[in-house]
């Protein structure tokens, strides 16, 4: 009877090893749907589309026409008001949306002045890729006073 008490302590050493090992797994189960559920519930799909120019800038913004993913989204017409705050260093929100994770295509249509009075017209896109958080990115007006004109530089952040 000595041997067969000895198998039964081994299958219940065995079987108490194998619970130990669940519940380890069960626990890192748990706290992996703990931080899924986290992200999902509180990541905002918000997205922020800003635009800034160059201080001092000889050229005249007149107006911006905005698309994402080919869809308008926004339009303005500036004051001189409003130009000179750009032009001081001001930023301006020109989107608020919620837009799904993934890859967008931004489309920017600027009218305006250059520095001699002659007006044009100038379309920029720039392709920025949206995570679980927040999205914000600003879009640069900056002298290009080579060609007279405007040119564009991007900056993005990312919010979690």
């Amino acid at each position: 009877m000595g041997l067969s008490s000895f198998a039964v302590a081994n299958n219940d050493e065995g079987l108490s090893e194998q619970i130990r090992q669940l519940k380890n797994e069960a626990l890192d189960l748990n706290r992996d749907l703990t931080l899924l559920e986290r992200e999902l519930v509180y990541a905002s799909p918000q997205t922020n589309i800003f635009v800034s120019v160059d201080v001092g800038t000889p050229i005249r913004l007149v107006d911006i026409n905005l698309t994402i993913d080919g869809d308008h989204v926004g339009y303005h017409f500036y004051t001189d008001q409003e130009f000179e705050a750009l032009t001081k260093g001001g930023i301006q929100r020109l989107y608020t949306g919620n837009l799904a994770s993934g890859r967008h295509v931004l489309e920017a249509t600027i009218t305006g002045y250059d520095p001699l009075g002659k007006d044009y017209q100038k379309t920029t896109s720039y392709t920025f890729t949206k995570g679980a958080g927040r999205k914000m990115v600003e879009m640069q007006v900056v002298d290009d006073l080579n060609k007279q004109q405007h040119k564009f530089e991007f900056r993005e952040w990312n919010q979690q």
